[in-house]
């Protein structure tokens, strides 16, 4: 895995020789951070209960992907923690299992906080509800973001782990 942080390329200055040091530093560096900058997505496989009129983080025991371990499924399953700073784009999914009341949502925190603007709520229907929401947000290191789903069916209903529906997040690092 490429070292943890932006590459950030060297001063030159007029006349200077290009040594394997300057190319790795200028070229090699970043473009191999490019090509392998952080990335996940996990997914729920285990449903899990939502009390009514609430929000509750998600639980992603399952990874698809985490290119720089920012995510773990033993402990603090709902988050993944920033190791490069950086601008990301994060999204998800709330899935829940068909209920025909009320209505069902997604929305995204930083270390714990509901960010404002980052939610998006859906009517109920027959179907599977299935909520997606995503935020450009700027994370510092050991920054951690969660997705959090609420309902209100007048009963606790679960996510859902069925055909199509599945709860899920990604990480996407989008630039310094």
């Amino acid at each position: 895995m490429p070292g943890l942080a932006a590459p950030t390329p060297a001063q030159v200055v007029p006349g200077q020789y290009i040594t394997g040091a300057l190319w790795n530093a200028n070229v090699y560096n970043g473009l191999t951070f490019l090509a392998n900058a952080p990335f996940f997505i996990g997914q729920q496989q285990v449903v899990q209960s939502v009390a009514n009129g609430t929000w509750a983080v998600l639980t992603f025991d399952s990874e698809i992907i985490d290119t720089y371990g920012g995510h773990s499924t033993v402990s603090n399953t709902s988050r993944y923690t920033c190791q490069v700073a950086g601008w990301y784009r994060v999204g998800g999914r709330a899935a829940f299992a068909t209920n025909g009341t009320g209505s069902r949502g997604a929305r995204v925190h930083v270390n714990g906080a509901f960010i404002q603007g980052a939610a998006n709520l859906l009517g109920a229907g027959t179907l599977n509800g299935i909520v997606e929401v995503s935020h450009l947000l700027q994370l510092a290191v050991g920054d951690y973001v969660e997705i959090a789903g609420g309902q209100n069916c007048g009963a606790a209903l679960s996510t859902a782990f069925a055909n199509e529906a599945a709860s899920m997040m990604y990480v996407i690092w989008e630039h310094a």
